[in-house]
């Protein structure tokens, strides 16, 4: 990639990653509010159960994306950004571009699926798993 091609694609993860950190800051304040302490009832304490667990996989799912972000950061500092982990070959532009953060190459990534089965298309927000297979 051009290095002009590169500085874009940092802003525009510095730009995501300070998203990612004020939704899970959002995140957070929901969690708490959820945590106000009054009487409730069994439905109640269901509802707010299954409230936290599900603010609980969001943040979750932001947290692991925004590893990803950084990681992808610390490549673009050392030089070793757009390059895939695994095999060490260049990851391509559009895939880059769609998905900035990604440290495989498609090829890579397909192996690592098989490998490992459904359960990471499963862990990911689905706008990302779904950018994935139109990348693909």
């Amino acid at each position: 990639m051009k290095r002009i091609d590169i500085e874009q694609l940092r802003q525009r993860l510095e730009m995501q990653r300070q998203e990612v950190r004020h939704f899970l800051g959002r995140l957070e304040h929901e969690a708490r509010s959820a945590d106000v302490d009054s009487a409730r009832d069994s439905g109640d304490q269901c509802v707010v159960s299954l409230s936290k667990e599900s603010l609980f996989e969001r943040g979750s799912q932001r947290r692991t994306l925004l590893r990803l972000i950084d990681a992808a950061l610390r490549r673009i500092d050392d030089a070793s950004f757009g390059i895939c982990l695994t095999c060490g070959d260049a990851i391509q532009d559009r895939r880059l571009e769609a998905l900035p953060w990604t440290q495989f190459c498609l090829q890579c990534q397909k192996a690592i699926e098989d490998e490992v089965g459904a359960n990471v298309s499963a862990r990911v927000p689905s706008s990302t798993a779904e950018t994935w297979r139109r990348v693909g």
